[in-house]
């Protein structure tokens, strides 16, 4: 009797667990009112987009597709035509999202979070774009008037942009869109957010997600970048109320292969710039150096200049090509070098005043005429 009691709790229990619908969501929608067309849907998993669905419309262009899903978490899924992006959504658990797609552009409803996803998309590609833009203006342009122009227009694009993705993320806290806009980025040396400071705004915005998506992957990376950032601003933090007491040394190899030593410049003063050949604006900021070189190197001032290009041949032929009279070095490893580390730098170009006793006084200060005054107090 006991035995099969426990047979039928048994049968009872697989026959619940079988009932148990895994999550989905529906999407319907119309292609240019055309018939016949295929769409491929692609789900991201975490960094990886697999194709999951190919969707025919009907004759009127329309489609309909059930996408199961592998949590109740929202995820990011994507409709791809050929190799073109169709549209962008965001799926949560039991959504009937509606999308319209005519030529480049798409709508959508039913879905906050896509329409938010959308909105973030359509601003970060007009900013990028526009720094595209400049980017072939300025080297197109022989003019040093003009080139400070479109600089000067770059870091307008640029701070007008994270304006906007942090109002986006303020007015969408709890949005897992929120969690990859921090992530954003114009280019490998320049991404949105990479000020020091910067932690204090998204340590909220992770705080906020948190609450709803502790398990995301989205959530979790944004949770551990953040972690990372906080432990870099209190060291920053601490180095900057510290008394300065001397300067990490570095020995790296100049373009002839011959070890450079940091500290055998102590005495003089020591600009320590970093760099990378490999990025357009760099060539002015050199030259904005060599102004300060020719004027200021009789008098005792001396320049360490460290590369963070993988591509050691192009750095140096740019080294050579720019006539570049002061100690060039480079080991090769880019962002992993140790001179990177021993320095706290997060982007480039950033450099250092070191004075004749071997304090830092200074820290990312590029303006010439600014950087120009502190030299003239060391000397």
């Amino acid at each position: 009797m006991k035995i099969r009691n426990i047979l039928v709790i048994c049968a009872a229990a697989a026959i619940m667990m079988g009932c148990q619908k895994q999550p989905s969501a529906v999407i319907t929608g119309t292609v240019d009112g055309r018939g016949g067309d295929s769409l491929v849907l692609m789900y991201l998993a975490y960094n990886t987009l697999e194709p999951i669905d190919t969707l025919v419309t009907d004759a009127q262009g329309a489609f309909k597709c059930k996408v199961t899903m592998p949590s109740d978490l929202p995820e990011f899924y994507y409709l791809y035509e050929g190799q073109a992006q169709r549209a962008a959504l965001v799926l949560h658990p039991g959504d009937l999202i509606n999308v319209g797609i005519a030529g480049s552009e798409y709508s959508v409803e039913g879905s906050d979070d896509s329409q938010f996803l959308y909105d973030a998309n359509v601003e970060f590609a007009n900013a990028r774009n526009e720094m595209l833009s400049l980017t072939e203006d300025y080297v197109n342009v022989a003019s040093v008037e003009e080139q400070r122009n479109i600089r000067t227009n770059m870091g307008r694009v640029f701070v007008n942009y994270k304006r906007t993705a942090i109002a986006q993320m303020m007015e969408h806290p709890k949005s897992i869109v929120s969690a990859i806009l921090p992530f954003r980025q114009f280019s490998d040396e320049l991404p949105v957010f990479s000020e020091h400071t910067d932690v204090l705004f998204l340590r909220q915005i992770c705080d906020s997600l948190l609450t709803v998506y502790p398990a995301s992957p989205y959530v979790r990376a944004l949770n551990d970048d953040v972690k990372s950032r906080s432990n870099l601003f209190e060291l920053s933090q601490k180095l900057e109320q510290a008394e300065t007491v001397g300067f990490p040394d570095l020995v790296m190899p100049d373009v002839n292969g011959e070890e450079q030593r940091l500290s055998l410049l102590k005495g003089k003063v020591i600009i320590l710039s970093f760099w990378s050949a490999g990025h357009p604006d760099h060539k002015m900021y050199n030259h904005n150096l060599m102004d300060l070189y020719a004027k200021y190197h009789s008098e005792g001032l001396e320049i360490y200049q460290v590369s963070l290009d993988l591509d050691k041949p192009m750095w140096a032929s740019a080294v050579r090509t720019q006539n570049l009279p002061w100690i060039s070095v480079n080991d090769g490893l880019g962002t992993l070098s140790p001179a990177r580390s021993a320095y706290n730098v997060l982007q480039v170009p950033t450099l250092f005043v070191i004075s004749r006793g071997g304090e830092v006084v200074s820290r990312n200060v590029v303006e010439p005429a600014e950087l120009e005054k502190i030299i003239l107090k060391c000397l």
